[in-house]
């Protein structure tokens, strides 16, 4: 029975890695490159969208005045709605843009508003010494 145990064993390692692979981890830098390569593709083809749906408004337009059919009129109206939409997501793919490659700047930019300084008295009284000669300093410079 050991003997049957130790050769499974022997396969089992013949066959699977030693070490698990490494897991690829996209850093920032990447990440940007993917999104504005993503960015421009999904822009380009909005803006393309755009300019098939104008020149296909045109003819709807033509097409509405001269039979003068409400349903003409109707997938008018429709494709007024659908250009301007399009147009929204050409902004909101900007925003998107925005907020995934500005996401370093965010947590720079945090504020801090209760900051606890954990020492004794004669240890913030120098400090606040410190900050004031440094203060004197840099007017009596200035002056």
């Amino acid at each position: 029975m050991s003997d049957k145990k130790d050769k499974m064993m022997q396969a089992l390692a013949s066959h699977l890695p030693a070490m698990p692979e490494k897991k690829l981890v996209a850093n920032q830098d990447d990440l940007v490159h993917d999104t504005e390569t993503d960015v421009k593709f999904a822009r380009d083809t909005l803006k393309d969208l755009i300019g098939k749906s104008s020149e296909a408004l045109e003819h709807l337009s033509v097409i509405a005045q001269e039979t003068e059919h409400p349903r003409a009129f109707e997938v008018l109206s429709n494709m007024i709605k659908q250009t301007g939409d399009l147009t929204s997501e050409l902004i909101n793919v900007q925003k998107k843009r925005k907020e995934i490659t500005q996401e370093k700047n965010k947590e720079a930019n945090r504020v801090t508003n209760n900051a606890i300084f954990m020492g004794s008295t004669t240890e913030l009284q120098k400090l606040l010494r410190k900050e004031k000669d440094i203060i004197d300093v840099e007017q009596s410079n200035g002056e």
